[in-house]
């Protein structure tokens, strides 16, 4: 088995989840994710907007891009903001889940921020992480146990001084990598 904490273990993703479902309109962050390409505020090189509201715990709405997707995601019925860093990851494992988080923490502020948005927030107390590589990172508790110093020094600098309980949320076994951290 290639080790899970490889340098080229980049594919690694970041979901927050929305406080209140009740104010969401999918159908407006269409937009919203058009304006953020045209007035060219992210890194990376944006691609497309993609609508799946219609498909039912699928990614929602995305923003596709070369480096990373950002999505305003359905996954698990519980509709949240989710970033998934795809190529070009720099930095150490630690760096890579770190900015993983700043990067969905990055985008729950701008649509917060977002009149448009409907006055949706996100809470920071929970984080789903999803690492979908694979091959360098099975989904089993072994991969997890690996990870966990890597996952623990990221939170340290994202969400400092809180205390972090990590655990892999095995539904999938046949799924990528995929770890509730739940911070107190």
């Amino acid at each position: 088995m290639t080790t899970a904490t490889t340098p080229d273990l980049v594919r690694i993703g970041a979901k927050l989840y929305a406080d209140d479902p009740d104010v969401i309109d999918l159908a407006a962050y269409v937009p919203i994710f058009h304006g953020w390409i045209q007035r060219r505020i992210l890194d990376g090189v944006p691609i497309d907007v993609a609508d799946y509201a219609h498909v039912p715990d699928g990614p929602g709405v995305m923003l596709i891009g070369h480096e990373a997707d950002r999505s305003f995601d359905l996954g698990e019925g519980r509709p949240g903001v989710l970033y998934q860093r795809k190529r070009d990851g720099e930095g150490t494992l630690e760096q890579r889940f770190a900015a993983s988080i700043t990067a969905a923490d990055g985008i729950a502020d701008e649509l917060e921020a977002d009149a448009g948005a409907g006055g949706v927030s996100f809470a920071r107390d929970e984080i789903l992480l999803k690492v979908t590589d694979r091959r360098r990172a099975p989904n089993d508790d072994a991969t997890l146990e690996e990870l966990r110093p890597a996952i623990e020094a990221a939170l340290a600098v994202v969400r400092p001084g809180r205390t972090a309980t990590i655990a892999r949320v095995p539904e999938d076994p046949e799924g990528p990598l995929t770890i509730r951290v739940v911070l107190s």
